[in-house]
C-alpha cells in the first residue's frame, strides 16, 4: 500500500482531504497554511555520488583518496537533512550503535599521531552511514543501474591499474595534497600512505620479483580486497543494458582481469571471490537460473584451464606453497584477541604495537581491527549490521539482486584478512544498500522506493 507523504505512519485513519494542496486540516478541522519546502521534496542529487565514485581515480592521482569519502559525504549529509520521509535499511541501529561506541573509544588515544588516525578512520565510519542512507533514499532519483554504472567504471580503472603495475613498478610521488599536509598529519603511517601515490608493491618472497598492483588504491591488500568486492557489479553491468555499458567492454575487462588478478599473489582475493561466485551458482541452481548458472560454470572450466595449461597456474602454486606472512598475520590475530580480553568494552583506540619489534596490532583484518581498537560491542554491532543487509536481501532471485546482495557476503569473508577502510567499507554498503532498495526492507516498513525511472 502506497502511503502520502502526510499520512500517519502508525496505522491511524487517514483525514479525508479536499483542499488546496497549500492547506491541512488539523484536529479541530480548522484551516491552516501550510510552510512549504520545496528541498524537502526535492529528489537528492546525484553528483556526489558520480564524483565520489566515477571519480576515483582522479582522486587518486591527486592523492585525495583518503579523504574523498568524507568530503562527498557532507553534501550528501547536507542534502538529507533537508529532506523529509528518510528511511534506513533494517538493523541500521546496530550501525549507530556501533558508531557511538566507536567514537567513545577515542578516549583510549595516547598519541597525537594515533589521534590523527583515529580522527580520519573514524570520518570513514560516518560517512559511511551517511553513503548508505543517501544511496537508499536517492531511489526516486537515481536508479540502481546509474549507481551500477558508476562502480563498474571504478571495477575497470582499477583492473586498468593492474596493469600499470608491470609497466610503473613501484613509482611513487607526493601529491599535490601531499604538499599541503601539516607534518605532525604527514608522520602517520597510514596518511603518509595516502598522499604518496604508488602503482605496485614490488615483493620477491617467491623467489622473484613481482610487481603487486595496488593502484589506484594505497596498499596490494587494498586492490585485492576492492577488485574482489567490484567484480558483481561489473557482472551486473554485463547482465542489465540499463547499466549503459558496452556488454563487449565489460566482457574485456572481467576477461583481462585473470592476469593482474593472478599476479597480486592476493590469496585473500582468491579466496573471497572464488567463494563468492561459488555462492552464486549455487544460488542460481536453486532458483532455475540455468543461464547464469551456465555461465559460471563455463568460467570455472575456463579458470581451469588457465590453470593447467598457462604460466600463470604456475605462479598460483608458488604463491600457495609459500605461506609468506601467515606467521605474522596469526600473531596478529592472537594478539588482537588479547587485547581485547585486557580492554574488552573500548579496546585501544586505535591500532598499536603492544610489543616491541612486532607488527602493529589491528592492522591486518577488520575483525581484529574492530575487536581490538573499539572493543567487543563495536565488533558484534558492525558484523550485526552487516549480516542485516545480507539477511534483508536474501530472498532475491533475478540475478541483478543477487549479484548485490553477494558484495555483502565477500565482504564478510574478508574480515578475518583485509581491512574494511578506507575504501572497501563504502563498497560492501552500496552493494548491500542497493539490494536493500530491490528487495524494499526498509524502515519505516510503510515506505518504499523506485528503483528505476
Amino acid at each position: 500500500m502506497t502511503v502520502a507523504p502526510d499520512a500517519p505512519l502508525d496505522g491511524g485513519d487517514r483525514i479525508e482531504r479536499r483542499h488546496k494542496p497549500d492547506e491541512f486540516v488539523d484536529d479541530l478541522h480548522t484551516f491552516r497554511p501550510r510552510i512549504r519546502r520545496p528541498e524537502a521534496e526535492a529528489p537528492l542529487p546525484a553528483w556526489p555520488l558520480a564524483w565520489m565514485i566515477a571519480g576515483y581515480p582522479a582522486w587518486f592521482l591527486l592523492g585525495m583518496t583518503g579523504f574523498t569519502w568524507i568530503i562527498f559525504a557532507a553534501p550528501m549529509a547536507a542534502s538529507l537533512v533537508r529532506r523529509r520521509n528518510l528511511v534506513a535499511p533494517r538493523g541500521f541501529i546496530l550501525y549507530v550503535i556501533f558508531l557511538c561506541w566507536m567514537l567513545g573509544s577515542v578516549v583510549q588515544v595516547n598519541a597525537f599521531s594515533r589521534l590523527a588516525g583515529f580522527g580520519l578512520r573514524a570520518g570513514y565510519y560516518v560517512a559511511a552511514g551517511v553513503f548508505c542512507l543517501y544511496v537508499l533514499n536517492a531511489g526516486r532519483s537515481i536508479p540502481v543501474e546509474r549507481i551500477v554504472r558508476w562502480f563498474t567504471m571504478l571495477y575497470m580503472s582499477v583492473i586498468f591499474g593492474g596493469y600499470l603495475a608491470f609497466i610503473l613498478g613501484d613509482f611513487s610521488y607526493l601529491s599535490p595534497i601531499g604538499y599541503l599536509m601539516p607534518g605532525a598529519l604527514a608522520e602517520n603511517e597510514l596518511i603518509r600512505a595516502l598522499i604518496n601515490p604508488t602503482f605496485a608493491q614490488v615483493q620477491d618472497f617467491i623467489g622473484f620479483p613481482v610487481p603487486r598492483p595496488t593502484a589506484p588504491f594505497q596498499y596490494t591488500n587494498g586492490w585485492g580486497a576492492s577488485t574482489a568486492l567490484l567484480t558483481p557489479f561489473a557482472m551486473v553491468a554485463l547482465s542489465d543494458r540499463r547499466v549503459g555499458l558496452n556488454p563487449t567492454l565489460v566482457r574485456f575487462t572481467l576477461g583481462a582481469s585473470i592476469v593482474p588478478i593472478v599476479v597480486s599473489m592476493n590469496r585473500g582475493l582468491w579466496l573471497s571471490l572464488g567463494l563468492g561466485l561459488m555462492y552464486v551458482a549455487v544460488r542460481s541452481g536453486l532458483a532455475g537460473q540455468n543461464k547464469l548458472l551456465g555461465a559460471l560454470l563455463a568460467g570455472f572450466v575456463a579458470l581451469g584451464a588457465i590453470y593447467a595449461f598457462t604460466p600463470l597456474g604456475d605462479l598460483v602454486s608458488e604463491r600457495l606453497a609459500t605461506g609468506h606472512s601467515d606467521d605474522d598475520r596469526g600473531d596478529l590475530a592472537t594478539g588482537a584477541i588479547e587485547g581485547a580480553i585486557e580492554s574488552p568494552l573500548l579496546g585501544y583506540g586505535t591500532p598499536r604495537t603492544l610489543t616491541e619489534g612486532k607488527l602493529p596490532i589491528g592492522t591486518h583484518g577488520q575483525a581484529w581491527n574492530l575487536m581490538f581498537s573499539h572493543g567487543f560491542i563495536a565488533f558484534f554491532s558492525y558484523v550485526g549490521f552487516m549480516g542485516m543487509l545480507a539477511w534483508n536481501s536474501r530472498r532475491l532471485i533475478d540475478a541483478k539482486g543477487v549479484w548485490l546482495h553477494t558484495v555483502v557476503i565477500i565482504g564478510l569473508v574478508q574480515m578475518p584478512f583485509y581491512l574494511h577502510l578506507p575504501q572497501q567499507l563504502f563498497f560492501i554498503v552500496a552493494g548491500g544498500t542497493l539490494a536493500v532498495r530491490l528487495a524494499g526492507a526498509v524502515d519505516p516498513p510503510e515506505r518504499r522506493l523506485e528503483t528505476t525511472v
